[in-house]
């Protein structure tokens, strides 16, 4: 008999953490005491964990993979404490529940809502099912509203908001701003070079000469080389008026619940509070370092033909998408008349991998439009009526063997009804009966193979009908676009030697032969 999968999904938001019964313990032991209850044999559980994801959308990690379960035909139910776990979003939740679900006959429960799909038969659970996605939406944003309230009001009253402190600070257990003399050591380092007049490299240079772990190894983000510092990071330091004792806070906000966008707000809106905590740089030696930051970049302003007013603006499709195979950043592109992607990051790491790794611009993009163009050309020559034939015939199976059980469960009514009016004895019903169920557990068997065969086979036709109608879009293209790069590409690594690998967006598209 064929094993019954069932994967329990379990979400919580970094707000639902407040709430015991949220908790993942709690909601793993309700979604596991209800299984139980279910009573189904053979049945073999999965979990799926998203911590700390919003449910406004499901661009989270644990839902992406269920769902590649669920299109692969490797999962039999899905089972959540309520709908908002998997879901707040009604019409993206729905969609899951009411249409892809069904096609792959999965079955759906949610504990707490008193749903399951199995009960249903088709339908989508009436008014009630629908009114309670609308509650939770309306729930979720709701909330978000009242927490951003909150927030604004610690902000007001100077109380530090966010989980980790500026670089240079620890918060101690009343979760006051307090002085963190190991890094602290390294924020007045790079005050002090810069007002001996080096520039953002040299100063990047000498912390990496020091082995000053940047803000990421320093609070245990980072496990490989931690000394190597960016500019930017540098150059945001030295204009961070925090390190003066002045407390900053609401610079940014997100453009909508749920959205991981940030949009900055103009100073005038920032919420600011003088003399709030222990200075790391007094006000003098900022303002004088200041200065010398402004100098600096007056004298680039003021010059009549900059590097990028030579060359053009330099622009390549690949911009933003290209990645150190080392150290695992996005490498810049350089505004110059032989644009190259470089690894800034280890600019100043004479003894790393990737040092001074760089790659022609030009030469990645006719090397990938190349790459593209054969994969295309041979996705259209791909002859696939044997796959969609066979499918066919499968589905067809499908049906046969339902019907079949519908003539056994009508055989095995029918034999209690003879029980009943006497026309056979207990012995003779027991008999028979055996036959019959002997006969529906060989059904199901095949039953159940044949759905999960045939959930791989639709899987499979739709990542192919993908992929050909992508190559049909994109055949008439005869340079790379960005457009081009956005709809195919996820990211270009590049390694030391020349070697580069692709991460496609299109399931498959790298796979063709």
């Amino acid at each position: 008999m064929a094993e019954y999968v069932i994967a329990k999904y379990i979400r919580l938001s970094l707000d639902d953490s407040k709430s015991d019964s949220m908790s993942i313990e709690n909601q793993r032991l309700l979604i596991g005491k209800h299984i139980m209850e279910l009573d189904i044999p053979n049945t073999k559980t999965i979990e799926f964990v998203d911590n700390g994801f919003s449910g406004t959308n499901f661009e989270r990690p644990a839902v992406q993979q269920l769902l590649e379960h669920v299109r692969e035909g490797k999962v039999n139910c899905i089972a959540v404490k309520d709908f908002s776990r998997f879901g707040r979003n009604a019409i993206e939740t729905g969609y899951f529940i009411e249409r892809v679900f069904p096609l792959f006959h999965v079955r759906f429960i949610s504990v707490s809502d008193g749903f399951d799909s199995a009960d249903y038969e088709g339908a989508t659970g009436g008014m009630e099912v629908a009114f309670k996605f609308l509650m939770h939406e309306y729930y979720s944003r709701d909330l978000s509203k009242k927490i951003t309230t909150a927030k604004h009001e610690k902000m007001r009253r100077g109380e530090y908001v966010h989980k980790n402190c500026l670089f240079g600070y620890k918060l101690d257990d009343k979760r006051k701003m307090v002085i963190d003399e190991t890094a602290a050591d390294t924020v007045r380092l790079i005050f002090k070079l810069a007002l001996d007049g080096n520039s953002l490299a040299q100063i990047a240079k000498r912390l990496y000469e020091e082995k000053c772990p940047t803000p990421s190894k320093h609070k245990g983000w980072q496990n490989n080389n931690g000394c190597s510092w960016t500019l930017s990071c540098i150059h945001g330091m030295l204009r961070e008026e925090q390190y003066t004792g002045v407390y900053i806070a609401g610079r940014t906000k997100n453009a909508d619940v749920g959205s991981s966008e940030v949009i900055k707000k103009p100073e005038s809106e920032w919420y600011k509070i003088p003399s709030h905590h222990p200075a790391i740089i007094e006000q003098p030696l900022f303002d004088a370092v200041r200065d010398v930051i402004c100098t600096k970049s007056e004298t680039k302003r003021k010059r009549e033909i900059g590097t990028s007013q030579r060359y053009g603006s330099v622009d390549c499709p690949l911009k933003g998408k290209v990645v150190c195979g080392c150290c695992g950043h996005v490498m810049r592109l350089s505004s110059t008349r032989n644009a190259r992607f470089h690894c800034n990051f280890s600019r100043t790491a004479s003894d790393a991998e990737c040092y001074r790794l760089s790659v022609s611009a030009q030469e990645l993009s006719d090397m990938l439009f190349d790459v593209i163009s054969k994969y295309v050309q041979v996705i259209l020559n791909t002859d696939r009526l044997s796959e969609i034939g066979d499918l066919e015939l499968k589905i067809a199976r499908q049906a046969e063997i339902e019907k079949q059980m519908e003539t056994y469960q009508d055989e095995k009514r029918s034999l209690y009804e003879r029980l009943i009016l006497g026309e056979i004895d207990q012995d003779g019903y027991k008999a028979l009966k055996a036959d019959v169920d002997s006969e529906l557990t060989r059904l199901n068997y095949a039953y159940s193979n044949l759905v999960a065969e045939n959930g791989k086979l639709i899987a499979t036709k739709a990542i192919n009908d993908d992929l050909h109608r992508t190559a049909e879009s994109v055949s008439g293209i005869n340079t790379l676009t960005r457009s081009l790069v956005d709809m195919l590409i996820s990211k270009v690594i590049v390694y030391p030697g020349d070697r580069v690998e692709i991460e496609w967006k299109v399931s498959g598209f790298g796979d063709v032969k």
